[in-house]
């Protein structure tokens, strides 16, 4: 059963990258509604509490140490608040799939974070990361409108969730893991963006029946769905194979541009695509070898 644990650390990670894939379409419905990016990463947050809240009572509650609390607000900070408000706003100035391939910076500067920290960093694991960037960049659209400040705010955007993933990766209090963590990473959040939305005076809700439950099935895929299966993903396989794998994330928002948007499928894109699919696989049978070798080793 061991041995198959980290197969469940890939597949949750690809899985919350097609839903992380999907969140553009959802964005630009509630932009349409008057929602401002600062609003939606409140409502994005605000919605999910009360689910949360249930699930976390069939998980033993909703108690936290101190300990865990701080450190799951850092971390929420990172992931949930500062990120999402970079990204959301880049949908302004870019088009939504090129403001998510600029995003995906993000895995090379895990690796190069890995660096900074000591850890060890497979050769191959620094390959798919620089196979990865040549089939993001390959994605960009060179006809397309490109905004210097879409850019650097999709670009932040990436730095900022590079920092949340290696914080993730050395979170200490596992034992708070799953819905607890999310539910306060989720209400910190929350909390944050209320304030900080009034200050500015983004809080904008949407005016229709149609705009609430957009932003609730926003919320709820989101935070319950593809959160949470990117932090258990984590924890199963590291920080550096969850940002590589985690490029399924632009394929899947380029091709629901195409199936959804009208947006055109071409040679470029099938090319960056396939060398993006290349590397997650490449990572994903990597990682097997060495969870066989430690077996091997172990025995």
């Amino acid at each position: 059963m061991e041995r198959r644990t980290p197969w469940l650390g890939y597949l949750c990670v690809i899985l919350s990258a097609v839903i992380f894939g999907c969140m553009p379409l959802g964005a630009n419905f509630l932009y349409a509604q008057g929602v401002t990016p600062m609003s939606l990463v409140f409502l994005r947050n605000l919605l999910s509490l009360p689910v949360l809240a249930l699930l976390c009572q069939k998980q033993g509650g909703l108690r936290i140490s101190r300990g865990a609390l701080l450190e799951t607000s850092l971390t929420g900070f990172f992931g949930c608040c500062i990120t999402p408000i970079l990204l959301f706003s880049s949908y302004r100035y870019l088009a939504s799939g090129m403001a998510t391939v600029f995003h995906f910076a993000y895995p090379v500067i895990v690796v190069l974070g890995s660096l900074v920290l000591r850890e060890r960093v497979q050769k191959k694991a620094l390959f798919c990361a620089v196979l990865c960037s040549l089939g993001i960049l390959l994605l960009i659209d060179p006809s397309g409108a490109v905004d210097p400040l879409g850019v650097a705010l999709a670009l932040t955007s990436g730095v900022t969730y590079a920092v949340y993933i290696l914080l993730l990766a050395h979170f200490r209090h596992r034992e708070v893991m799953g819905f607890r963590m999310t539910f306060y990473m989720a209400l910190i959040s929350a909390v944050c963006m209320f304030f900080l939305c009034l200050f500015s005076h983004q809080l904008c809700l949407p005016q229709t029946l149609a705009g609430w439950l957009a932003a609730l099935a926003f919320s709820l895929m989101i935070c319950i769905g593809a959160v949470m299966l990117f932090q258990k993903g984590t924890f199963l396989i590291g920080a550096q194979r969850a940002a590589i794998l985690s490029t399924f994330e632009p394929i899947t928002s380029i091709f629901v541009g195409i199936l959804f948007l009208n947006e055109t499928l071409t040679p470029r894109i099938l090319l960056g695509s396939a060398i993006t699919l290349v590397a997650g696989v490449f990572i994903t049978l990597g990682g097997k070898k060495d969870e066989d070798k430690e077996e091997a080793a172990k025995d």
